[in-house]
Parts: C-alpha cells; structure tokens; sequence
C-alpha cells in the first residue's frame, strides 16, 4: 500500500509493488482510468504496445537553449486504478531505462495523470522534468533508427515478460537491481563517479544471490602445515583460530562480483553487447541514404584494444580494478581514474601514470561497456529463475 499522499518524494518500494500485481484479486484503492507518463531521452514516433501497458508516441516539446523534452502518455494497467498512478510509471521509467541503455524518467506525483487532455501549461510542467541536451557537446542522439526502435521495444517486451512471470521474491531482487542500474543513467552527468559505482553495485547485488562463498573461497596453501604446528604449539593455536575468524567474515565480494560476469557476461560476449559509440549515427544516416558506406567510421583502428586482443588475466585485472574504484568512491570519495565520461574508444580507456620510477599503462571498463555488462549478465541470470 503507497502513502496517502507522496509528497514529490519517490520510495521506491511503492514503485515495486505498484509495477506487478501481487495477487489476481487485488483490486485498486480507488478505481477508475488513470495514466502515467514516460519522459525519453529519444523521439518515439510510434506506440508501443508492451505487455500491460501502452506508451504513446512521444510529443516533443521545445526548451530554452539547446534542450528539449520528450513526453509520452503511459496507458496503465488494470490494477493500478487512480491513487497514485505515478508510481507505475516510475517503475517502468526505470525498466525502460534498463532495456535500452537511456534515460528515462516519470512525474513524482499524480497531479497530471487524471486529466482527460493536457494543456501547455502541463506540458511545460512535465518538459521541466525532464530536459535533454539536443546540440553541441555532450548532446544526445534523440532521433534512432525505425531497427534500433525496434530492438529496444523487443528487449523491453521480453523483460516486462520475465518481470511477471519470476516469483516474487525474484522479481523483487531484480527490480531492485534494474533501479540501481537506472539511478547511475540518472546521476551519470552530475557525478561520473557515483554512476559508476552504481554500475558495479547493480551487478554485485545480484552477484551475491547467483555466486556462493564457498564456491570462490581459496584454503591458503600452507594451511594443512599450520594444522599440524598448531597442536604442538597452543599460542600458534590461537593465532590460526584467529585467522580462520577473520577468513570466515570474508564475503570474497569482489570474486563474486568477477566471477558472476565471467559467467553471464563473458568477455567473448563484449562485442556483442557494446556498439561503436557512433552506431546510432551511422544507423540513421543509412535509413535515409541506404547506398552510403559508413563502415569505415564503426570499423576496428589499429590502435584499439578489443576483448579478443586481452588474455584472461588482463581482463580479470581490469574487472578487478572496476570493483576497487567502485570502493574507493564509496569509501573515500575517490573518483575513477577515467578522462572522458562518455568515451569514442569502444570497450577501454587507457590512461598512463607515472609512479615515480615509470609509466604504468591502465586499460579502464568504459561507463557504457560497463552498463553493457550490467544489462547482459543481470537478464541472463533472470533466465535461469
């Protein structure tokens, strides 16, 4: 049950619960039609028809500046009735964020949800909410490709789908995790830092109900040795008890963290999930002009490093060093050694430092390899549930 009144804040549980109905004979707190709305950071020139609900094509409002908004009216379900409506399109904001990689958000209240058709006022007042850069740096690329659109609705579907079917208890994990996935695209120009600890916390979250302790503990080698040296010696006793305590608080987070990737994410799968950063471009450029070859923008360059040119243990590192920013942040405030937020190099950053005695050459998950690897290895670990 949501708060009688939410007051412009968001607890997301509400939004968890209000997504998916819970029980069949679960019936609204106040019935009747009411809508939720769906802000994009893209135009969407057609409906989408996705299970439960209907998102209408996206109308296009004009900001001061180089920014505009992009609103769409959600037709919600059944079984969210008129109390706070907004609440479904907060969840579904943070799905659809998920599915396609871009941001998206919805109204903090259900002011608007009601009405019959809005005036411009309203439309104004839902623009605020979110306006998006749409020219010079940093903008973002609204207008997609009719295969892109397509693709995100399939992916989107698909999710929605499994979201309904999982057992609650599941769905309510993988919920959790999609909103942290959705706050990093949410936090990602303000703080780069605090979107990329976001990321690895998204894939951590479900590391830990998909990769058991026991199953990446390591026994010290010596340890059969120390057995035997502590029952001849009772101080040395006490000091491998001690050690054998201290093991046993060890969540071996960070082998989890990896190890769960190497599992749903693999390293072979990289290139598969992570376009160029240009594709999008280039996509829509061969919509309107077929005949034109672009393939020399998207192509590999000699100078890049794609997965397949890493061993194992390089990726491992750099998996490894993921999981240290993300705790240098949280712990301290130390933001990741990345130059460029949103990178033109596919897959790494490489940066160089120089230590005090030489140069060290680091190799850095980029932000959207990172989302990339967030979005694959949580909807495949999703299949098997």
């Amino acid at each position: 049950m949501s708060r009688a009144v939410t007051a412009d804040h968001v607890l997301f549980d509400e939004c968890i619960d209000t997504f998916r109905q819970y029980d069949a004979t679960q019936s609204p707190l106040i019935e009747g039609k009411a809508c939720s709305y769906l802000l994009t950071s893209f135009e969407l020139p057609e409906s989408w028809h996705l299970p439960r609900c209907t998102v209408q094509p996206s109308v296009r409002i004009q900001l001061p500046g180089a920014m505009a908004a992009f609103i769409c009216h959600v037709e919600n379900p059944e079984w969210v009735g008129r109390h706070n409506s907004h609440l479904y399109g907060i969840a579904l904001s943070s799905v659809v964020s998920f599915a396609t990689g871009r941001l998206c958000k919805s109204t903090r209240d259900d002011y608007l949800c009601t009405l019959q058709e809005l005036r411009d006022d309203d439309l104004l007042q839902l623009a605020l909410l979110h306006p998006v850069l749409v020219a010079g740096p940093g903008c973002v690329h609204t207008t997609l490709s009719s295969a892109t659109r397509d693709e995100y609705k399939t992916a989107l579907s698909s999710l929605i789908t499994r979201l309904h079917s999982m057992p609650y208890k599941t769905y309510v994990i993988l919920m959790q995790a999609i909103r942290l996935v959705h706050l990093s695209l949410l936090n990602k120009r303000d703080d780069f830092g605090l979107a990329y600890l976001l990321l690895v916390s998204a894939i951590e979250s479900v590391a830990q109900q998909a990769v058991k302790r026991d199953s990446v503990r390591r026994t010290h080698p010596s340890e059969e040795a120390w057995k035997l040296k502590a029952g001849e010696v009772p101080a040395f006793a006490e000091l491998l008890a001690a050690y054998r305590e201290l093991r046993g608080h060890n969540q071996y987070l960070q082998e989890r963290y990896i190890e769960f990737i190497n599992r749903f994410a693999p390293p072979e799968s990289w290139e598969d999930i992570v376009s160029h950063p240009l594709q999008d471009i280039v996509d829509s450029i061969k919509e309107i002009s077929p005949s034109r070859d672009l393939e020399h923008v998207v192509r590999k360059h000699w100078f890049e490093k794609y997965p397949a040119d890493l061993s194992a243990e390089q990726i491992r590192e750099i998996l490894a060093d993921s999981y240290t920013h993300r705790s240098c942040f949280i712990h301290r405030g130390e933001q990741p050694p990345h130059r460029e937020p949103t990178s033109f190099s596919r897959f790494f950053q490489e940066i160089h430092d120089f230590d005090g005695t030489h140069v060290v050459e680091k190799r850095l998950l980029n932000y959207k390899l990172l989302l990339g690897i967030a979005q694959r290895s949580i909807v495949a670990w999703a299949d098997t549930k």
